[in-house]
């Protein structure tokens, strides 16, 4: 299991990534035929791994706020 700080060191990763790909999705440098083409991930993916990344986050053990309220239940027998 990843620490909580290598969990939230890949949500900052991707939500770095996000940003970068809303910037701009591809890119060439040179001309169309000779020119170094560049293609950044699916916007989609990128946003599916934040969201399984933040529910990884607060439900980690060592995430203050994932700790659960205690709750009282009373039970009544069935006579």
């Amino acid at each position: 299991m990843l620490t909580l700080a290598q969990l939230q060191a890949r949500l900052d990763a991707y939500l770095a990534a996000e940003l970068r790909i809303l910037q701009s999705q591809e890119y060439t440098v040179g001309q169309r035929s000779s020119g170094r083409h560049n293609r950044r991930a699916d916007l989609d993916v990128v946003r599916d791994e934040i969201s399984k990344l933040t529910v990884q986050i607060a439900a980690h053990p060592d995430n203050g706020a994932a700790r659960s309220v205690r709750r009282v239940r009373h039970l009544r027998p069935n006579c």
